[in-house]
């Protein structure tokens, strides 16, 4: 049976800090070209299949609390090892970090492509690349508590730009939003299926919770943190929907990013351009912890020093951003991640809570038999 994680009580966290920090896990690239997505598989329904993501999304976190509980102290490694024995479970591990890294390099690319979609064209993408990464670098390298305190000032930092929408919203035409309830069931789920890649991230509690203090508050402070999430996209849905025409919002590869274009200030004739620069601060919280969870789980399975894993993870992205050359590969390589989502974060989790189950129940009646 692997160890429990010993965490020193200075290095431990408020539970309270998973409001902000799974939010900003989830809001990052996807939230900007979700609505055009969704739409085009369920239309003007497209809030339909928010809900029905959303009900997924609040049992999975009820199943992943649960499974957590049953381990107290125990990461994601640590179960897996306790349920399928060592080897198979870092070779589950494994897999679980492969998918971060994907997520990792998913966000980065997506990154990279608002910058030259909006600001220099001819930018190179190294330089991009190089950038973002030292920013995580410098982050990771201090721990946890750096990485997470990172994404509350970030958070703070970016949820002004909410406001931002102030102004679109005066023109949205209420008849794009009719007919309503015209998708056929398949075409919901097909949109519920899209809006996975937005909404993954939440995986980071698989790692943090051994880190929390109160681990009797996860439970509300996750589903509130997942409320959040899904109030923003429903929200940011609702105002590209009424905004664009369907034609229009069809044609808009980021309707959030290209909605923002209308404002103008004085001093910034095109304001979409300073919203693309500040839009490095609400992804940043998403490379940082991606490339945090992604380092801790190979030093898990392998064992050594996290800051290597660490150097490691960023180099390999470095690299790996360079088969992302066009606007085709990176949509192609997203949807791809995204369906990678539901599996790591939707259909395991579940999977997990009848072994959850049978080890309580093997573990109430030890107990009984020491009374």
């Amino acid at each position: 049976m692997p160890e429990n994680l010993n965490i020193p009580d200075h290095k431990k966290l408020k539970a309270i800090y998973l409001v902000i920090v799974l939010h900003t896990m989830q809001i990052g690239v996807g939230i900007a070209g979700h609505p055009r997505v969704v739409f085009l598989e369920s239309g003007r329904d497209s809030f339909i299949s928010i809900l029905i993501a959303a009900i997924a999304l609040h049992i999975v976190i009820a199943c992943i609390v649960y499974v957590l509980r049953s381990f107290d102290g125990q990461d994601l490694h640590g179960i897996l090892a306790q349920f399928f024995g060592k080897w198979f479970g870092k070779l589950i591990t494994f897999l679980f970090i492969i998918y971060f890294f994907l997520l990792f390099i998913s966000v980065l690319v997506n990154y990279i492509e608002f910058v030259h979609a909006f600001i220099f064209p001819d930018m190179s993408s190294w330089f991009i690349s190089l950038c973002l990464l030292s920013l995580v670098l410098y982050a990771v390298l201090g721990g946890v508590r750096v990485a997470v305190g990172a994404c509350i000032v970030f958070f703070f930092g970016s949820v002004w730009m909410f406001g931002l929408l102030i102004e679109p919203i005066t023109y949205i035409q209420y008849d794009n939003y009719l007919p309503m309830f015209e998708a056929s069931p398949r075409e919901l789920m097909s949109g519920a299926l899209k809006t996975s890649y937005t909404i993954i991230g939440f995986e980071l509690l698989w790692f943090l919770y051994p880190y929390l203090k109160d681990k009797n508050k996860v439970h509300r402070y996750s589903q509130l943190a997942m409320s959040l999430t899904i109030l923003s996209v429903l929200f940011i849905t609702f105002v590209s929907i009424g905004f664009y025409s369907n034609n229009q919002l069809e044609d808009k590869i980021w309707p959030l990013l290209s909605t923002i274009k209308i404002i103008s200030f004085p001093m910034f004739e095109r304001f979409d351009i300073v919203t693309v620069a500040l839009w490095m601060i609400i992804i940043l919280p998403n490379l940082i912890l991606f490339c945090w969870m992604t380092s801790m789980s190979a030093k898990r399975v392998f064992g050594g020093k996290e800051n290597y894993y660490m150097i490691t993870v960023c180099s390999l992205a470095f690299i790996a951003h360079y088969f992302f050359d066009s606007r085709y590969n990176v949509n192609f390589f997203t949807n791809y991640v995204g369906q990678a989502g539901v599996i790591f974060g939707f259909v395991v989790p579940i999977l997990l809570v009848p072994f959850a189950m049978y080890y309580r129940r093997k573990g109430a009646k030890q107990h009984a038999k020491q009374s």
